[in-house]
């Protein structure tokens, strides 16, 4: 903080401009204005709220154009939301009528439509909708509870709700319907004009059959211009029957393929879905963990883990190469399997929910984070063999400055703009890890919850 008030001041001092009359003041409005500005511009970190800590619920930040908006859950496990017009201006803050308990799955999700409504949902696992939709462009004040999107006992029961969008601003919901194990995936999308949802596909996505369900990653729109999306199936709501990694793709999210152009018919089962994987139920496949990217010459990237031959937890990658998937282990933990034989929310030492990606040596990089440490794996972009492995900092440091040493994790968001994460925006809050939804002995002081600007010059 001592940098940002310094740049305060600095900027102050500047609006004084010396002329042959003399000082020339400006407002106190005006010098706050400019002021704020130019914090902007050398890079911030600044407090918007006090929020949840005592489990980890997730927190959504998105933008369109310089607006931002940030979902959480305050102090008093309250749903919010705070907007701004721009890094400029102040934060404006609105309160909805839905209250956290302890269950980590109910994050709270934001979306933007191409006309600038705000769309809110969240708190939700196999609950009734929870959604709410500003009556004007660009105006927290006006977010309205709707009760349903198209209505239907499936909005009874939701689940993993989801906003994203398309190439063309245009917005979609996406989310479970049914309980862990069994249960199908509906996709909406959202008319600006008739300011009404409706059902993307005439059946569900993809469906369990009554005997599982699917957890996805994704659609991700990536850069050849189609969404790509990674699944797990899984039998119960033990976490260790998940199996058989799984892959689709779409150009306008009506009509699904497999990864050689293979036309999918909806709904996708598991006995017609493109298998990359087939990891049977205790292989130790973590569902929720299975980013999907693309490397430089378009074929998709799967990062996921599951146990490896010595039966540990292990970090692997799958390409699509020729006519089939090349799977390699990336990882060489000794020490640790992840325990999956039971359900609710999982506190766990290996995350492998950041995408991989290609660097500037054409390097396959495959990022993941182990007991706190962010890795970062460098593989041959030709042979996927192992290159190096080093201890990265995933995010700029400046924005872990702030954390507390006080024992409870710090978690972090980039912005979002139409499905592009922010390097320079991003939000930090302070929250335990999750207690299998289940009510703690004592609730931890509420945290700070920050927006830090990192300029990437």
């Amino acid at each position: 903080m001592r940098s940002v008030n310094s740049t305060l001041i600095v900027a102050a001092f500047m609006l004084s401009t010396v002329t042959a009359c003399g000082v020339v003041e400006t407002t106190p409005a005006e010098s706050q204005a400019l002021a704020q500005k130019s914090s902007v511009d050398a890079g911030r970190v600044e407090a918007v709220d006090m929020v949840w800590s005592a489990h980890r619920a997730f927190f959504d930040y998105a933008g369109k154009g310089e607006h931002q908006v940030i979902a959480y859950y305050d102090a008093s496990r309250q749903m919010s939301v705070a907007h701004r017009a721009s890094p400029r201006q102040p934060w404006r803050f609105h309160k909805l009528p839905s209250y956290l308990g302890w269950d980590s799955h109910n994050n709270v999700v934001v979306g933007i439509d191409e006309a600038g409504y705000i769309h809110v949902s969240g708190n939700m696992h196999n609950d009734a909708l929870v959604y709410f939709r500003s009556a004007s462009v660009m105006d927290v004040r006006s977010l309205e509870q709707v009760p349903t999107m198209v209505g239907g006992e499936a909005e009874r029961h939701v689940t993993y709700p989801h906003f994203f969008n398309g190439a063309d601003g245009r917005l979609y919901f996406k989310h479970r319907f049914g309980s862990s194990g069994n249960g199908v995936e509906l996709y909406k999308v959202f008319d600006t004009q008739a300011l009404q949802w409706r059902q993307l596909h005439d059946t569900a996505f993809v469906d369990g059959e009554g005997e599982r369900n699917g957890y996805f990653v994704g659609p991700t729109l990536e850069h050849d211009g189609m969404f790509h999306l990674a699944w797990v199936w899984r039998e119960t709501p033990l976490a260790s029957t998940n199996h058989h990694l799984s892959y689709a793709r779409s150009r306008d999210l009506l009509n699904w393929e497999a990864s050689d152009g293979t036309p999918l018919t909806l709904p996708i089962r598991l006995d017609s879905a493109e298998i990359v994987d087939p990891i049977q139920i205790g292989g130790g496949l973590l569902n929720g963990q299975t980013p999907v990217a693309l490397d430089s010459k378009n074929r998709p990237m799967i990062v996921y883990q599951k146990y490896g031959p010595d039966g540990n937890s292990q970090v692997f990658l799958s390409r699509r190469e020729g006519a089939g998937w090349k799977t390699v282990q990336v990882s060489n933990f000794r020490d640790y399997r992840a325990e999956l034989d039971r359900q609710g929310a999982l506190a766990l030492d290996l995350d492998t929910k950041a995408p991989p990606f290609v660097d500037a040596n054409n390097n396959i990089v495959v990022p993941a984070n182990f007991r706190g440490d962010d890795l970062e794996y460098l593989l041959d972009p030709e042979t996927l063999n192992l290159r190096e492995k080093r201890i990265v900092d995933r995010f700029p440091r400046s924005v872990k400055a702030d954390d507390l040493d006080n024992g409870i994790p710090l978690h972090i968001r980039p912005l979002n703009i139409a499905g592009q994460a922010s390097r320079e925006w991003f939000i930090a809050w302070e929250a335990l890890p999750p207690n299998r939804d289940k009510a703690r002995t004592s609730i931890t002081s509420p945290t700070t919850l920050r927006v830090h600007y990192v300029p990437l010059n």
